[in-house]
């Protein structure tokens, strides 16, 4: 591990420069490393867009669940995205560097290979013609400037040069709270109706991968969201027509999957954050990868606060 962490501390002045030149640039997205490159041009990006702040294993299981279980209409090759956004539609960007985050998702993407393949090689005897595929999918590190994600695609898919030639379909991972933000109208106050924003993404025919966010006593801001029925019940409703007036399509409802929450549950980047300050190395080990563990430990990332002040930029 040590070698790891020294590795992944001489790409802090890499990705600063990266990020000097991407913000004075006038791309909107930006692949900055792959892990595990391979050539097989994908026909789905499952796109797993966060603050990173830090990863947690709650990521982890929002990204394997999609690449071992994909829904149906989720057609190979695959390939995945770890986006992160100098934007955020919620917060006002903070003084402090961004290089942290983008190391952080270098380590997660390692882990997530790295476990991906172990997973693959003990299902091999099954005989899934899929298993050995599953355990090889590359791994992007991406930079966009665009806050919301109909805007993400777009940026990813005019990129030039093009980042992914084959023109796959985006498949969002998210769970059931960024939903609820995806179909708010306030977001969308530019457009008449609102929610008519979304239609370059649907119309393109990118999807969203929802995973429920059940109660978990370890997860407060979980309250706020219902049980597992409510959240059946709101997508339902968006099917039945209930946001039609703000301008939001019943026929795109059928292109949000939503899926049980199998691991990570009651894990938030708020926990870690807090058990960092609190110097709960074990509990920090519980919550991320190995990789990302070592690093926010190795680093101090949250000695000072436990609200990722430190982090922002």
């Amino acid at each position: 591990m040590a070698s790891r962490i020294t590795q992944a501390r001489s790409l802090l002045p890499e990705y600063r420069s990266i990020l000097q030149a991407f913000t004075h640039s006038s791309s909107k997205f930006r692949i900055v490393r792959t892990i595990n490159p391979t050539s097989a041009p994908p026909k789905t990006l499952y796109i797993l867009d966060s603050s990173f702040n830090p990863p947690s294993k709650a990521h982890l299981a929002l990204a394997t669940s999609a690449i071992r279980h994909p829904a149906a209409s989720d057609e190979r090759p695959f390939r995945l995205l770890l986006l992160f956004s100098t934007h955020n539609a919620d917060k006002a960007p903070s003084p402090a560097s961004f290089e942290q985050r983008m190391v952080l998702m270098t380590l997660l993407a390692e882990d997530l290979s790295e476990a991906l393949k172990e997973k693959a090689q003990l299902k091999l005897e099954s005989g899934n013609a899929h298993t050995e595929e599953a355990g090889n999918i590359s791994i992007d590190i991406g930079l966009t400037k665009e806050p919301y994600y109909t805007d993400k695609s777009t940026a990813i898919a005019h990129s030039s040069p093009p980042a992914y030639p084959s023109n796959p379909v985006h498949v969002h991972l998210v769970g059931y709270d960024t939903l609820i933000r995806f179909c708010n109208p306030k977001y969308y106050q530019n457009y008449n109706p609102p929610l008519s924003a979304l239609t370059p993404f649907f119309e393109a025919g990118h999807k969203l991968r929802v995973t429920q966010r059940p109660y978990d006593a370890n997860d407060a801001s979980s309250t706020a969201f219902g049980t597992v029925e409510d959240q059946h019940k709101y997508l339902q409703e968006l099917k039945d027509g209930k946001l039609e007036e703000e301008g939001f399509k019943k026929a795109w409802a059928h292109r949000i999957d939503m899926v049980p929450a199998e691991e990570g549950i009651g894990i938030s980047s708020t926990r870690v954050r807090r058990a960092a300050k609190e110097e709960d190395w074990e509990l920090v080990r519980r919550l991320c990868t190995e990789g990302v563990a070592a690093w926010v430990q190795s680093e101090g990332l949250y000695a000072e606060d436990a609200s990722g002040q430190k982090m922002m930029s």
